[in-house]
């Protein structure tokens, strides 16, 4: 059912213990978006592209007309203050001017190394056990359960067209191949988690009632009294099928435009590192730097609410039951949270961050002596 879960570059496929393979064209598309944004993130900022050269022939231009204001007021203040309490300033340039160097070479790796940080350490936060299990293998359940369901629906989806005799006979072959393709695309593939269990005993089940409510033979009059039990377990009516279309669309979009204003906000880090050489009181660069962190945050903590969210799914077994209310809030609701707590957090972080780098300076400048 879920074709693209979670923001490609966090999170690595979901595999259930004893998974040797990949189990779905959907989890192959994921890969395949993951490995799109890591050769694009490793051929702007590891391999000096023509688009990062770009930007940093910019940023020189920057660079230079920022240096003739900072050489204008460092000159004033070495003359009425004397040199070492200038100091500072000067070091700072230094810095940027490392980062700038060999086309901001220095500056791209921190970018890309970063990001990948981020990326490890959300990997290493979803492996941390919850309960009974950890938020990866939820997510893995919860993955296994919807797309099994899918593949069940698409068995029985024939059979809401036929009425009468044809229509039970339908449901009961339904059952069985949908039983024997879990068997071959699951099952036998080493991937059979406790949501699957469940699927596969609510099959039997739904096959038992359609023999016991149809053992005469002929239709209910009145309508079909199954039609509860089948509608949103192995049917899917057309509204149903729409509401879901459009939240894995914007789904998808969130994750990738999450990543796209990523790497734009990593491609401006020249332009900002140049225009912090002006000594002012809020430097671009620590501007940058709360908005690259912010976007990481907001990374973070959406694949987090989508990992505890399947922990509760899973711990209330609902695997099979809640898909389409999952599928609004890792499509609509985790987005608006995630975006709203790294907004606050992540400048809370840099605020402290910058704060504290500038103690750091000023106690570092106060042990040099200045002469009187």
């Amino acid at each position: 059912m879920l074709n693209t879960l979670l923001p490609s570059s966090i999170l690595p496929l979901a595999q259930v213990t004893g998974g040797v393979g990949i189990i779905d064209d959907s989890v192959q598309q994921l890969e395949a978006v993951q490995q799109a944004w890591d050769a694009r993130w490793e051929d702007i900022f590891a391999s000096s592209s023509g688009l990062y050269l770009g930007i940093n022939q910019f940023a020189s231009i920057i660079l230079v007309g920022a240096f003739l204001f900072f050489a204008v007021g460092w000159v004033k203040e070495a003359i009425e203050r004397g040199i070492f309490p200038a100091l500072p300033n000067v070091l700072w340039v230094l810095t940027i001017a490392v980062l700038l160097f060999n086309n901001g070479a220095l500056l791209g790796s921190a970018t890309l190394g970063i990001r990948n940080l981020i990326n490890a350490q959300t990997q290493t936060v979803l492996q941390v056990q919850v309960g009974e299990v950890s938020m990866l293998e939820a997510l893995n359940d919860v993955i296994l359960s919807q797309q099994a369901k899918a593949v069940i629906q698409r068995e029985y989806a024939a059979c809401d067209a036929q009425t009468g005799q044809a229509q039970v006979d339908c449901f009961i072959r339904a059952g069985e191949r949908a039983q024997q393709r879990l068997e071959q695309e699951y099952r036998s593939r080493g991937f059979w988690s406790a949501g699957l269990q469940r699927l596969w005993g609510r099959v039997q089940q739904i096959s038992q009632q359609v023999e016991q409510v149809y053992q005469s033979g002929e239709a209910p009059v009145g309508g079909n009294p199954l039609a509860d039990i089948l509608v949103g377990t192995v049917l899917q009516t057309s509204s149903q099928a729409l509401a879901e279309q459009f939240l894995k669309g914007w789904q998808w979009a969130f994750a990738n435009l999450l990543e796209m204003a990523m790497l734009l906000t990593g491609l401006i880090g020249p332009i900002a590192v140049a225009g912090s050489v002006v000594p002012l009181q809020g430097r671009p660069l620590w501007s940058w730097l709360v908005g690259f962190f912010s976007l990481g945050m907001a990374k973070f903590s959406y694949n987090v609410i989508v990992g505890l969210a399947a922990t509760v799914v899973v711990a209330a077994d609902a695997q099979t039951s809640s898909d389409f209310g999952f599928l609004l809030l890792i499509s609509i609701l985790a987005p608006v949270l995630a975006l709203a707590i790294a907004g606050g957090a992540g400048m809370a972080v840099f605020r402290g961050v910058s704060g504290g780098v500038t103690r750091l300076i000023a106690v570092g400048t106060s042990a040099i002596p200045i002469p009187r």
